[in-house]
């Protein structure tokens, strides 16, 4: 990073990290909270009754589905820009590409995933009836995605 600094103006290198802090706490957040919500949350809720755990888990999804949105949205801009202005990917090598697609589709299953659990539309109640499942499919994306990055920030 050292090096990067060294070669942007001031202005352009606070823009960057600026942009490298969003995404990587947009990361914790889209990764920790399927945590969360799969070893702990749907647990505490199994004993309860179907009722009440609904209005339990919609109580908690209202706010959650306008900043998981907010969240997404960041991590869109924030990765493009790294891509586009800091990494530039056309000029990396065909394993970057690889292993940056294989990052990506991921983030887009979990951004999928998370967006279809806390979302309130019928054609995806299928989903929310089997949320445990889903929320184990968000962790392997997670992790698909954490195991990508690091190797990216290792090797190249």
């Amino acid at each position: 990073m050292i090096v990067l600094a060294s070669a942007m103006s001031g202005n352009l290198f606070i823009l960057t990290l600026i942009m490298r802090w969003l995404h990587i706490g947009g990361a914790i957040v889209l990764v920790g909270s399927p945590l969360f919500i799969r070893l702990f949350l749907l647990p505490a809720l199994s004993g309860e009754e179907p009722a009440r755990r609904d209005a339990i888990i919609e109580r908690i999804n209202k706010p959650w589905r306008i900043f998981l949105g907010m969240v997404i949205l960041l991590q869109i801009i924030s990765g493009v820009y790294w891509m586009l202005v800091v990494v530039k990917v056309s000029t990396e090598p065909p394993l970057y590409q690889i292993i940056l697609t294989v990052k990506l589709l991921a983030a887009l299953v979990l951004f999928f995933l998370l967006s279809v659990l806390a979302g309130r539309a019928t054609m995806f109640a299928s989903f929310r009836a089997q949320a445990p499942k889903w929320y184990t499919a968000c962790l392997i994306c997670g992790a698909i995605i954490i195991v990508c990055a690091g190797t990216l920030r290792i090797m190249f």
